[in-house]
């Protein structure tokens, strides 16, 4: 027996599933990845767009998009009672009106209740297909088949094989343990205990995975209540690229390309040889194979549009706006699965200066000196991978109105930072809403807590230490060390980060 309720389906229910932002779900993202692909994809920012997230959780990333997209309609979508209820309380909480949740079990969904929600321009599956039964991913593909725009996008995330078939052994040994132990957390504590037993008695079929990692945590921000629904549900199973891409074709869906921006560059994922096989591929399928089977990773982000159409692609990147995440200095450079992309000092000193004067064009960056070498593809790539910077979905000076549009987006920021980020402590991957954006840049529960503080008090203005003595807990004295490494850490921010936020409209 499971332990779990019958309603569920065999994905755990018991406990909601923790707050996380993943920037690659937002309209801005997938315009540049329509982009680098050469697919037009028709969509105006200052036009009304909806937006549908299935599997939304407790409805983190709707709420994001929801501050970040002032004329979109976002709707988030998931089964769970509890969850849909902890959603609606926190987006009532932040004032978001163009936003609401629908509970519905997409297996139980027909075609008269999936007709009544309105046309999507964007459909997001993040984190669902490979953790759901067959009933339920019927049920998702008749959304996109009946509800996707001619023209719209769809992404879906999943664990792929071949590279996750190394953790199916362990997922069945920490569903196993789960079981036995009754309760969910003691059983997941019982499987990391015994998978660690396991490698140190160094089991062959134990191979290093980031499902391992995360088990033992040796990878970061893994809570117990994600290793709950990581582990527990009873559907798990990885996916091959061509059996997706073959299910989403029954929506009349055409692969466009990887939401992991260096993905679509075989030069950046693959050595001579992988890449001369990768070449003499005769299909979009071949291709996607050896890829997979050449390249250590094993979660896809794949992007489908409802009607592919042609445009040019290097022309499309150059007209895309990007602007500044960090003022942070150093090297540009990022890791691929066949190395580090980087761009060379000369290169480096005038792209950051320029994005530090605020947005620039991709076309504007490229004739920068030493940068007239570079392609709008690769420096998009580079720009992204490294996290310097990020797509806009609008320029923030060509909308008299963004000043006064952004206080939603300001207001669930708050509400989000004393929601999950309480005295800037905690492990969850979050976001800052921008308007700018269309949706937020990434943030630390530090990062969160920093910016309230400078949105809430600007008396707190580039004082490091003012922000640190305020974050505490009332009564809290923490030792002089730990103050110390805060108000360094904070200083940090207000040295890298707010310049960026500011130009963002973040605060």
């Amino acid at each position: 027996m499971s332990g779990l309720p019958g309603w569920s389906r065999g994905y755990p229910v018991t406990r909601i599933y923790p707050p996380s932002w993943h920037g690659f779900q937002a309209p801005a993202h997938l315009r540049a990845v329509c982009a680098l692909a050469g697919a037009r994809w028709d969509v105006d920012p200052a036009a009304p767009l909806a937006i549908a997230e299935i599997g939304c959780g407790t409805g983190y990333t709707a709420s994001l998009l929801a501050a970040g997209n002032r004329h979109a309609s976002v709707i988030g979508i998931d089964y769970n009672p509890a969850q849909i209820a902890e959603a609606r309380r926190l987006a009532a909480e932040a004032g978001l009106a163009n936003l609401r949740f629908i509970e519905a079990d997409l297996a139980e969904c027909g075609d008269a209740a999936i007709d009544a929600l309105p046309e999507f321009d964007v459909i997001t599956v993040h984190g669902v297909w490979s953790w759901v039964a067959d009933p339920v991913r019927d049920g998702i593909l008749r959304i996109i088949r009946r509800r996707l725009k001619a023209g719209g996008i769809a992404l879906v995330s999943y664990n792929a094989l071949p590279g996750a078939a190394a953790a199916m052994g362990l997922a069945r040994l920490a569903r196993g343990e789960i079981r036995k132990a009754g309760d969910p957390l003691q059983g997941v504590q019982a499987a990391r205990a015994l998978t660690e037993r396991l490698i140190a008695a160094r089991a062959p079929h134990l191979l290093p995975s980031s499902w391992r990692r995360v088990l033992t945590g040796d990878a970061p921000g893994a809570s117990d209540g994600y290793l709950i629904h990581e582990f527990q549900t009873e559907h798990w199973r990885p996916s091959f690229f061509e059996d997706v891409a073959d299910a989403m074709a029954s929506a009349r869906c055409d692969f466009v390309g990887s939401a992991t921006v260096d993905e679509n560059f075989p030069q950046m994922s693959l050595d001579p040889a992988q890449r001369a096989l990768w070449d003499e591929a005769g299909s979009e399928a071949e291709r996607q194979l050896i890829f997979d089977l050449c390249v250590q990773r094993a979660f896809r982000r794949d992007v489908y549009m409802r009607g592919r159409r042609a445009l040019d692609r290097e022309s499309a990147v150059d007209g895309l706006w990007v602007a500044a995440v960090t003022h942070a200095q150093g090297e540009m450079e990022f890791t691929t699965q066949a190395g580090v992309a980087t761009l060379s000092s000369a290169q480096v000193a005038p792209i950051r200066a320029s994005l530090a004067s605020g947005p620039k064009t991709i076309a504007a960056l490229r004739t920068l000196p030493g940068c007239d070498g570079l392609t709008a593809s690769e420096l998009l790539a580079v720009l992204l991978g490294s996290r310097t910077a990020a797509p806009l979905w609008r320029d923030p000076g060509a909308d008299p109105e963004m000043a006064t549009a952004s206080d939603s987006a300001h207001r669930f920021n708050a509400v989000a930072a004393r929601e999950f980020a309480p005295h800037g402590v905690g492990r969850a991957q979050l976001g800052l809403a921008s308007l700018a954006l269309g949706g937020a840049t990434p943030a630390s529960a530090l990062e969160l807590a920093v910016a309230q503080r400078l949105l809430e008090d600007p008396a707190t203005h580039d004082d490091a230490a003012l922000i640190a003595a305020r974050l505490p807990p009332a009564g809290a004295v923490p030792a002089a060390e730990i103050m110390a490494g805060l108000e360094a850490a904070i200083a940090d921010i207000l040295r890298d980060k707010a310049p960026a936020w500011r130009a963002l409209d973040v605060i």
